[in-house]
């Protein structure tokens, strides 16, 4: 909280960055009136939806830790765990282009909806069904659908609806949510693995279910036209 409140005071303090890289043909007057505010229903659902995905992430990053190590696997695999959902979530980023550039923004964040699904579905099953650490380090694989899917589909949407002069604000907006939304299912993700343990991963299927939901309703709203690119 302190390093937090620490970085909010820092980037009010901060100077400006100066102008866009491209210059706007539009005064600042114009640019009030003319381009469309951020507080519209496409953006805001898209936005929240990304927050709600992102958050069914809260009970793998608070608890899947003390979960490996209380079946036995080593700190030295659990790391290794980690590190391969990292290598997997970079391979995205590096072949996103390739694989789904002519795919809308809501087509990407509804298959990184059904990837956390998948995942959530899978974690409990992985152990009792015998399929060991090789288990693991498949479903952690899905770590580059579920989460680097929603980041590039997230700065896509930002590219294609707001204007350059408003791209900052309309990260700060969409962070924002990520963060209060990670921040609630965290606080409700402990009681949950003391009461059922690795079983509260099924927890988190209905709110990526809701966040799905949620860029269902943005696909509804959707602009026609791209502002930016």
């Amino acid at each position: 909280f302190v390093a937090l409140g620490a970085a909010l005071v820092a980037a009010l303090a901060a100077p400006r960055m100066g102008r866009p890289r491209k210059a706007s043909p539009l005064s600042a007057t114009e640019i009030q009136h003319k381009a469309p505010s951020l507080f519209n229903a496409y953006f805001l659902y898209f936005t929240l939806g990304v927050g709600v995905i992102t958050a069914s992430h809260a009970f793998l990053y608070g608890f899947v830790s003390i979960y490996w190590k209380s079946i036995g696997i080593g700190d030295s695999v659990v790391g290794l765990l980690w590190a391969w959902g990292v290598v997997s979530e970079v391979g995205m980023f590096l072949f996103f282009n390739r694989i789904f550039s002519s795919v809308s923004v809501v087509k990407v964040m509804v298959i990184a909806g059904i990837g956390s699904i998948v995942r959530w579905i899978a974690f409990p099953l992985v152990w009792p069904l015998g399929l060991g650490v090789g288990g693991f380090f498949l479903v952690q694989s899905l770590h580059s659908v579920s989460v680097a899917m929603v980041l590039i589909g997230l700065q896509k949407m930002i590219g294609e609806t707001a204007s350059e002069e408003r791209t900052g604000a309309a990260q700060g907006i969409a962070y924002f949510f990520n963060g209060f939304f990670m921040a609630a299912v965290t606080l409700a993700s402990g009681p949950l693995y003391d009461r059922l343990g690795v079983d509260g991963f099924w927890a988190m299927i209905p709110i990526a279910v809701i966040g799905m939901a949620l860029i269902g309703l943005a696909a509804r709203s959707a602009p026609k036209l791209p502002v930016g690119g």
